[in-house]
């Protein structure tokens, strides 16, 4: 357990901080240079956090913003490429592109990822619909805006959006032609294209906008075993949407979304540190070492004293960051797809919204699992989930000198999810327990529900020209089933059939001062929740099937100015969250003569804390060139959980322990100069800089120190130009070019040469993109 903090780590926070407020005075200084240059200005940022367009200098919500040209200047490929822009966000992956576990402000889903429904700590909305059900890693191509909001956004972005959300605005169709065509290769034989049209089919009455996306890859990682591959894959995309607008103030949208994403195996190389689960599996047989003949029932207490063998002699990381063996081959993914309606009739004085939609996804993986080539163990998993959901809001139209703006809104939503999983015995598996070849060892079948129903509402008062109060509030009812069960040979385990309800009401507080016109204040409070549930495996038979919902309370001060004739933007704050009933899974692996059994269960960890600040700044210091940056600091950590799970079986104290996926700190540093040649020609080049402190991946690896738990930090250089003549626009790029060796996470299947961890790498590659306008 992680009660640590030597003198070099508080050193290098000192380090860290200095840095980071070295960033913040050069930007200063670099302002007042620039006091005697042209009066440019940044551009404006326009946001729709509240649903309503406006000024982010005057939202009262700690967001990051990214504009369509940010996006395709910095080669955005998901979610991964605008966190590391963010502060105090973080991810881990377990392999795949949407396989991503996200935090904000240290408030992480801790529920296992694999579970029929996907429960997040946070919103994730496309144009307005709801899609966090279906994928944490949707698409990034024709983009208008990224908004990354931090702490609960209950009102607005609703249910689970415990530590925030991600609201992502897509382009719409026009009354104008447009059409864009786009290539890319880079390093690993990856090619990505992408094709945009946009059709008026009848003049300021109909029109279509098709966007289409394919991308192959090599990957980065090679597989030796005969069979060859590695994690090559294959992504694509398909988006259409088409509007009508039968009237000036009304106007409606359909959009279809079809996604697909297939890995040949899952992103990580050996690591050579038995998991719990490896050491109960394989520790005392003939692959670890050394060897005290054990290979039986679990002991309890048990500590394991192994490390593999490397059988297939390939090395583990650092020294292997690009190699593996599989015998058998791989195919993990996702099949995600959605419609949506969304329609808005507006008139002076109010606007009204409805966005309706269903999705469905289906992520699946099989082969392999345990890591070499040897035929000790593979598996076949199909997790299908779908979501209807419908919301119905009205709004006032912002106007001068108007006293009241109020919003008030109904949600009802519908997730279903059923899992499918088995485990088999590989040829040499079936000998370590004497079982046949291909033998079913553990299976996991299960169904659950969850139903939600909402009002939400929301009244800003315009106390006085400088000064607005807000109250804000939702009501939420869910109910919550599941029927399953889980097997280990062919016995059946842990059959659970039950439901339950929940109801939670979450107010928001703000108050929002305008110090003068380059200036604004602000304060919140407000409440997040996350209802509770069924335990799809509890651990005792008639034991207590019902966990408990997540609530959080966040107080927050902020400040937003713009200066030197709007030529530098500095946005800060400061935060506290009291996060209780944290709701966290375990999973213990037991091992006999006869095969394995996993006791699993949910439990609510008493309290949590996060604490701290973000702070991000921008300056157009002479014409075309802008400097910008950002710090975030989190200390985020159990404040009591006295009886935490360990995957030995064993309970242990985490009270003090920093949560999973939390890194202190997260920085980052930009400078891009932009040149105009003539009316017809123009290019950029632009530096960046990423830094994520070290964290641990998840609530097991609390138990444990050293590599491969403690994920070091790691920072990153990456270099950016392009040229534009007239409509054809070339880009590249090179990233992580000083060639830092890293990697983001670790995680364990049933690896027989211990744990995975996913390595970073260089990436350099070449985009070519030609557009009509």
């Amino acid at each position: 357990m992680r009660h640590r903090l030597d003198a070099h780590r508080r050193e290098r926070l000192r380090l860290v901080a200095c840095a980071t407020a070295g960033l913040c005075f050069g930007l200063y200084a670099a302002s007042a240079l620039a006091d005697d240059a042209p009066a440019d200005s940044l551009d404006e940022i326009t946001v729709t956090a509240e649903r309503r367009t406006e000024n982010a200098q005057n939202v009262p919500i700690s967001l990051t913003v990214f504009s369509a040209a940010e996006i395709e200047q910095q080669n955005f490929q998901g979610v991964e490429s605008y966190f590391a822009e963010t502060p105090n966000v973080s991810f881990t992956s377990d392999g795949t592109r949407d396989r991503k576990e996200l935090s904000l402000r240290g408030i992480s889903d801790q529920l296992s990822p694999d579970n029929n429904i996907r429960e997040g700590s946070f919103g994730f909305y496309i144009d307005e619909f709801n899609v966090a059900q279906g994928t944490s890693n949707p698409e990034i191509v024709d983009i208008d805006q990224i908004e990354v909001l931090r702490g609960p956004q209950g009102t607005y972005f609703g249910r689970n959006s415990v530590g925030g959300a991600i609201n992502i605005t897509t382009k719409q169709p026009t009354n104008d032609f447009f059409a864009e065509a786009s290539a890319q290769y880079s390093s690993f034989n990856t090619v990505d294209a992408h094709g945009i049209l946009n059709l008026p089919l009848i003049d300021h009455l109909l029109a279509v906008r098709v966007v289409a996306r394919s991308e192959t890859s090599d990957g980065n990682i090679n597989n030796v075993n005969p069979i060859g591959g590695g994690n090559n894959s294959k992504y694509t995309y398909g988006k259409a949407i088409v509007r009508f607008t039968p009237a000036d103030n009304l106007t409606i949208d359909l959009t279809g979304v079809a996604t697909y994403e297939r890995v040949a195996m899952r992103n990580g190389v050996p690591s050579g540190v038995f998991g719990d689960f490896g050491c109960e599996l394989y520790g005392g047989s003939v692959y670890s070492k050394p060897n005290p003949g054990y290979l039986g029932p679990t002991r309890t207490p048990y500590t394991c004293p192994y490390s593999p063998v490397d059988p297939d002699g390939l090395g583990v990381y650092p020294n292997n960051v690009n190699t593996v063996d599989f015998n058998r081959a791989q195919g993990d993914g996702t099949h995600f797809n959605y419609v949506a309606n969304r329609v808005k009739y507006a008139t002076e004085d109010f606007t009204v919204t409805n966005v309706a939609g269903y999705l469905y996804s289906n992520e699946f993986e099989g082969g392999d699992i345990d890591g070499s080539g040897l035929d000790l163990f593979y598996e076949s998993e199909s997790i299908k989930r779908s979501s209807v959901s419908e919301e119905l809001r009205v709004q006032s139209v912002p106007a001068s000198g108007r006293l009241l703006d109020w919003t008030g809104g109904l949600y009802y939503g519908h997730d279903y999810g059923h899992v499918n999983q088995y485990t088999y015995a590989g040829s040499v598996g079936a000998g370590l327990f004497g079982v046949p070849n291909g033998y079913e060892l553990t299976s996991s079948l299960g169904d659950s529900s969850d139903y939600s129903e909402a009002v939400f509402g929301e009244v800003v008062w315009h106390a006085a020209p400088s000064l607005s109060l807000t109250l804000g509030a939702r009501y939420t009812h869910e109910v919550v089933s599941n029927d399953g069960y889980n097997t280990s040979g062919t016995e059946v385990l842990n059959y659970v059939d039950g439901s339950a309800s929940f109801n939670n009401f979450s107010p928001r507080f703000t108050a929002f001062y305008a110090l003068d016109s380059q200036t604004n204040l602000y304060g919140t409070v407000s409440r997040g929740f996350k209802a509770g549930g069924v335990e799809a495996q509890p651990v005792a038979e008639g034991g207590n099937q019902v966990y408990k919902p997540e609530t959080l309370w966040n107080y927050e001060l902020g400040v937003k100015s713009e200066s030197a004739d709007k030529r530098l933007r500095l946005d800060a704050d400061v935060f506290l969250m009291n996060w209780k009933d944290i709701q966290a899974d375990y999973s213990i692996g037991q091992v006999s003569s006869g095969g394995v059994s996993f006791i699993t269960g949910i439990a609510n960890a008493a309290s949590a804390r996060s604490y701290g600040f973000e702070t991000e700044i921008t300056a157009l210091v002479v014409t075309g060139l802008t400097v910008g940056g950002g710090a975030g600091y989190d200390r985020a950590y159990y404040v009591s959980f006295p009886n935490a799970e360990s995957g030995l079986g064993t309970t242990g104290d985490l009270s003090g322990a920093t949560l999973p996926n939390a890194p202190k700190w997260t920085l980052h540093a930009d400078s891009q100069y932009t040149h105009n040649f003539d009316a017809e020609q123009s290019g950029f080049l632009r530096l960046e800089w990423h830094y994520r402190g070290g964290i641990v991946s998840d609530q097991n690896s609390e138990f444990h120190t050293g590599f491969p738990w403690d994920v070091p930090s790691y920072n990153l250089w990456n270099l950016r130009a392009g040229y534009t003549h007239g409509n054809w626009t070339l880009t590249a790029f090179d990233e992580n070019f000083l060639n830092k060796k890293y990697y983001t996470n670790a995680y364990e299947k049933a690896f027989v040469d211990g744990m995975f961890v996913e390595p970073g790498y260089r990436n350099m590659g070449i985009r070519l993109t030609v557009r009509t306008q």
